[in-house]
C-alpha cells in the first residue's frame, strides 16, 4: 500500500495547485459579494446585511476549493485544478446554497449579538456572562461548519443528515476541533494585525494577498485537522464527482439501516422498506 504524503507537506509541494484552486474561489466570491454591493447601493439598502447576502452564492464554489483541497492534502491524488474544480461546483452547488444561507445567517447573528452584548456588558457585568456564552456557542456553529461542506462533497447525504453528524462531531471530536479552531483564529489574528499596521500601498497588497490566499488557508486547515475525526465516524472518503456510474443493482440483507456501506462509499439504502 502507497504510503501517503502528510498534508503539512503536500502544502509546500503543491503550493502553486492549491494556490490556484484558492485564488479561483476568491474571485468568484468578490464577485458575488461585489454584485450584493453593487446592489445595495443603487436600491439604497446600503448596510451590511445586504453586502453579506453576496457570501450564499458565494459559497456555491466553496465546494470546489474543498474538493480540491482534499483530493491533495488527504488523498494525495494531483487532479487538475481547474476541471475538478468547476465539476465539483456543478455537482454540489445545491446544498452549497444551503451552506451559504447558514453561513450568512451565522455571521450577521453573531456580529449583532456581540455588539449589543458588548455594549450592555458596560453597564451590567450579567451581560458579560452571556456574551461568553454566545461566544462558545458561536465557536460551536464554526466548528459545525468545518464538517458540513466536506461531508456533503464526501458522501451522498441527505442535508439533514450532513447537519446531525455535523452537529454530533462538534463533541465527538473535541480535542482537533479545538486546535483547528485556535489555529485559524491565530492565522486570522495575523492577518488583521498586519493590515492594520500596514501604511499606504502596502495595506493595499496585504489586503489582496490576505484575500486571495487565507480562503484556501482556512479550508486547508480545516480538512487537514478534521479528515481523520470524519472518516473514524462516518467512512472513508470515495470522491463522488465525476465518478462512473454502475448500473449493477445492489445486493444486501440489510433493510433496516437508513445508509449503507458499498464499497466504501456511503449511499441510501435502495433495499429500505
Amino acid at each position: 500500500m502507497k504510503k501517503r504524503t502528510k498534508p503539512a507537506a503536500v502544502f509546500f509541494q503543491k503550493l502553486p495547485q492549491l494556490l490556484l484552486a484558492g485564488v479561483i474561489f476568491s474571485a468568484a466570491l468578490a464577485v458575488c459579494v461585489g454584485a450584493s454591493i453593487g446592489v445595495s447601493i443603487l436600491t439604497g439598502f446600503n448596510n451590511v446585511l445586504v453586502w453579506g447576502l453576496g457570501i450564499i452564492p458565494g459559497t456555491i464554489f466553496y465546494s470546489g476549493l474543498v474538493v480540491v483541497i482534499r483530493k491533495y492534502a488527504i488523498e494525495n491524488d494531483y487532479v487538475p485544478v481547474v476541471p475538478t474544480f468547476f465539476s465539483a461546483v456543478k455537482e454540489c452547488w445545491k446544498v452549497f446554497i444551503l451552506h451559504g444561507v447558514i453561513t450568512y445567517l451565522i455571521c450577521a447573528c453573531a456580529m449583532f449579538a456581540f455588539m449589543y452584548y458588548f455594549i450592555q456588558a458596560q453597564t451590567d457585568v450579567t451581560f458579560v456572562y452571556i456574551l461568553g456564552f454566545y461566544g462558545f456557542f458561536t465557536a460551536g456553529l464554526m466548528i459545525m461548519m468545518f464538517y458540513a461542506p466536506l461531508m456533503s462533497v464526501t458522501y451522498e447525504l441527505r442535508w439533514r443528515d450532513i447537519y446531525k453528524n455535523s452537529l454530533l462531531l462538534i463533541l465527538g471530536k473535541i480535542l482537533r476541533n479545538l486546535i483547528a479552531l485556535v489555529m485559524i483564529v491565530a492565522a486570522a489574528a495575523i492577518a488583521v494585525l498586519v493590515f492594520v499596521y500596514a501604511e499606504g500601498v502596502w495595506k493595499i497588497v496585504v489586503g489582496v494577498i490576505v484575500a486571495a490566499v487565507y480562503p484556501m488557508l482556512i479550508t486547508y486547515i480545516e480538512v487537514a485537522m478534521v479528515s481523520k475525526g470524519l472518516i473514524e465516524s462516518v467512512g472513508d472518503f470515495v470522491n463522488p464527482i465525476k465518478e462512473e456510474v454502475d448500473d449493477t443493482p445492489i445486493v444486501t440483507d440489510n433493510t433496516e439501516d437508513d445508509y449503507i456501506f458499498v464499497n466504501g462509499r456511503m449511499i441510501k439504502n435502495p433495499n429500505k422498506k
